[in-house]
């Protein structure tokens, strides 16, 4: 039985403006597999790309078989199922990008330079790993209920460390008014969204559009220097 969940009190995480409709789906990069990669990570590359083109509904374990010219029945030994590729693939997301907030939060630097530093890494985090960025915002949907509880779990401490960066910095003086959920929600979807729109190709790099997207940041939000 899938999740039935809505964006209300039930998940606080899915409330975090990091949600990407399908319809934002960026075209997919040419798959590249490092030659000395393992066939565990092979298959995780591989599934995360056709979960990126088809959508967890058209994506089917044959056809990871067939990328890596294997048999479907070796792959079972390291997924029993599409859905523990989603998992597998959701999990890992969200713990890497948790953990480069963390990094940041024990840095020792100023709350407004750790706020910064935040906002940096989640666009490029959501530029640079476009493909596990929106399958992560556009799959949740096809979790099953055990599973979404474990990612949202990610999610609301993802959710938390970031709002106490903001209340530090407030704390500070560093910000012009008292954050709230609305301010980080309207952080997060503001960087989230660049996984959906974001091209190598395009007249920014990534971290030009981290730059611009601060500086707006930082005008709208951050108290003046005295």
């Amino acid at each position: 039985m899938k999740a039935a969940w809505r964006e209300d009190e039930s998940y606080p995480a899915l409330r975090a403006g990091t949600l990407l409709p399908a319809t934002l789906r960026p075209e997919a990069a040419k798959l590249a597999i490092p030659a000395d990669a393992s066939r565990l990570d092979q298959i995780r590359a591989v599934g995360c790309h056709l979960l990126f083109q088809y959508g967890y509904a058209g994506m089917t374990m044959r056809q990871i078989a067939a990328r890596l010219q294997i048999k479907a029945a070796s792959l079972y030994y390291y997924f029993p199922s599409k859905q523990e590729i989603l998992l597998d693939l959701m999990r890992k997301t969200a713990g890497d990008l948790l953990e480069g907030l963390r990094r940041i939060a024990q840095s020792g630097k100023s709350a407004r330079e750790q706020l910064e530093q935040a906002v940096r890494w989640h666009v490029l985090f959501h530029t640079q790993k476009r493909e596990e960025a929106f399958i992560s915002h556009s799959e949740l949907r096809s979790l099953d209920p055990e599973n979404l509880n474990a990612i949202l779990k990610l999610r609301e401490d993802y959710d938390r460390l970031f709002d106490s960066i903001l209340k530090d910095a407030y704390k500070q003086g560093a910000l012009r008014v008292a954050p709230n959920g609305v301010m980080r929600n309207a952080i997060l979807t503001m960087c989230t969204a660049t996984a959906g729109w974001f091209s190598p190709e395009g007249r920014l790099s990534a971290a030009g559009v981290a730059d611009q997207i601060w500086s707006f940041i930082a005008s709208a939000i951050l108290a003046p220097k005295t």
